[in-house]
């Protein structure tokens, strides 16, 4: 079985979620003034000029009104908290500048940031990718970059519960030495990854059982075994950097994509080879809100020739991932940066490559709002049936399509963060099944 080929560490407990809460104008003529008197034409001639016509005074329309989001029910539902933690060495001991603390914060490694997720090899099954640790490169040497294999039950109804177990963990490393550049954990054997060295962001599962991972500090493409070694060197993108590039750092290059801005979204194309990928920030030189959409063949490992332009609405502020429909058709989640009561831009698109017109943004269908989702079910404790169900994370990172008419979205926690359902409240991760009345 696949459990029994990668080096993983199982659990013996699983821990378990159970639903939270989450919480008028007049048609008369107007009267003429008293003692007004009627004017006389004046004696002359000629007859008397017609005066000039007043031109009619320009309306301004309204815009009209956007029209209602697409109908969408909330069938399934998971909350996995925000406190969970598997075994590992103890983490969370630098600061946001990289200074060693008095202690490590955490005595293990936290279950949090899921960036992106697949399915997993057996009915229920999840892979999830965690992000790169605590939110950024120098504070986060010392999280374990990993691939988590949870089971997942949603609450579908009244009377049913909903469970997360993590069955798996498959740490990721670079034994091989395939990265040309120094590792946190660069004097260990294993060479296992941190949050020091990459962000992954978005994920991949082969039919041959390896994995692609889209990075944000290089940007990236990462392609890693079922046990999670590094299968060969970073692919990278032609003259695009990152600020956490290590060439930027050292200045070597110049930077030309805004931090943690790489490959945010990626997915696999019906041919089961070609990756398509989505930066989540603007290259310098390109029109603002464009994103660049890229290939790459990962049978002859190089980037297909030509770039297709996906454009962000006027209120958002990136994209966080995308997911195959069907042939070259995907849809893309994209978001603002806001949280909770304020959130008013989680929404998700479908787009097609296909269709792409050289020099042009692809066009754009919204098929969910993510902010209002029907809840006949009333599956969100805490939320009454009848009752619209929002989504108001900062970030809804992670989507993947069942069918045409279903998918999953899940969000990133951005451990320890808070804001989502509260503001002192910590954001969890919760896991929601939607079904679309409109196929995709």
């Amino acid at each position: 079985m696949l459990a029994c080929r990668f080096r993983a560490t199982v659990l013996a407990v699983a821990f378990v979620a159970a639903c939270l809460a989450v919480p008028g104008l007049s048609a008369e003529p107007a009267a003429k003034p008293a003692g007004e008197k009627k004017q006389q034409p004046a004696s002359s001639s000629k007859p008397p000029a017609t005066p000039p016509r007043k031109k009619p005074a320009a309306t301004t329309r309204k815009p009209a009104p956007p029209p209602p989001p697409p109908a969408v029910e909330l069938i399934g539902y998971v909350v996995m908290p925000a406190g969970a933690f598997r075994g590992g060495p103890p983490s969370g001991e630098f600061d946001d500048q990289g200074r060693r603390l008095a202690a490590p914060r955490f005595d293990s490694q936290p279950v949090q940031g899921v960036s992106s997720i697949k399915p997993g090899p057996t009915a229920g099954a999840w892979w999830a990718l965690s992000d790169n640790g605590f939110g950024r490169k120098w504070n986060s040497p010392d999280y374990r970059l990993c691939l988590y294999l949870f089971d997942v039950r949603p609450r579908a109804g009244n009377g049913t519960d909903s469970r997360t177990a993590l069955q798996a963990v498959i740490e990721l490393s670079d034994p091989a030495k395939f990265f040309p550049w120094r590792l946190a954990n660069e004097e260990a054997p294993e060479r296992f990854l941190t949050g020091a060295d990459a962000d992954p962001e978005s994920l991949v599962a082969m039919a041959d059982e390896t994995f692609w991972v889209g990075d944000e500090f290089g940007p990236w493409l990462l392609h890693f075994s079922v046990d999670g070694e590094l299968l060969g060197p970073p692919v990278e993108l032609p003259d695009v950097r990152s600020p956490a590039h290590p060439l930027v750092l050292a200045r070597a290059e110049e930077a030309r994509l805004g931090s943690s801005r790489g490959f945010e979204a990626m997915d696999l194309a019906a041919d089961g080879k070609t990756l398509v990928t989505l930066l989540e920030g603007t290259v310098t030189g390109d029109a603002a809100r464009q994103l660049r959409v890229q290939r790459f063949d990962t049978s002859t490992g190089k980037w297909l020739p030509g770039t297709h332009i996906y454009e962000l609405d006027a209120d958002a502020q990136s994209v966080t991932d995308m997911s195959l429909i069907q042939a070259n058709r995907f849809v893309v989640i994209e978001r603002d940066d806001q949280a909770g009561e304020a959130a008013r831009a989680k929404r998700v698109y479908s787009i097609d490559l296909d269709k792409a017109v050289p020099g042009k943004p692809l066009a754009k269908k919204l098929v969910i709002d993510l902010l209002s989702i029907r809840n006949t079910r009333g599956l969100a404790e805490g939320i009454a049936p009848g009752t619209a169900f929002r989504f108001p994370y900062l970030t809804p990172e992670s989507i993947q399509v069942l069918d045409r008419t279903h998918v999953v979205v899940v969000n990133d926690n951005n451990y320890p963060a808070t804001g989502g359902r509260g503001a002192n409240v910590p954001d969890a991760t919760e896991w929601i099944w939607l079904e679309l009345a409109t196929p995709l």
